[in-house]
């Protein structure tokens, strides 16, 4: 089921998270990690306007990450 439409408010902080399926483990080697970090680099680069990472942690099973909000939301894109 899909969530309620979240406001997007520039200067805002907002905390995302993932997880597997069932809480299985999403990374279960270093390369997992890496191929990770990777994609969030790419993702900064292409919505650059939007955000920026505050802080993130990825464990096994699950990622968190803080988001500042900027000018433009993301599905202006």
């Amino acid at each position: 089921m899909g969530r309620k439409k979240l406001e997007w408010y520039p200067g805002a902080i907002y905390h995302v998270t993932a997880r597997g399926n069932r809480r299985n483990d999403i990374f279960k080697e270093e390369i997992d990690f890496e191929f990770y970090l990777r994609c969030m680099e790419e993702a900064l680069i292409y919505y650059k306007d939007c955000y920026k990472i505050i802080s993130y942690c990825l464990m096994t099973n699950h990622v968190h990450i803080q988001i500042e909000a900027k000018e433009k939301p993301i599905n202006f894109y």
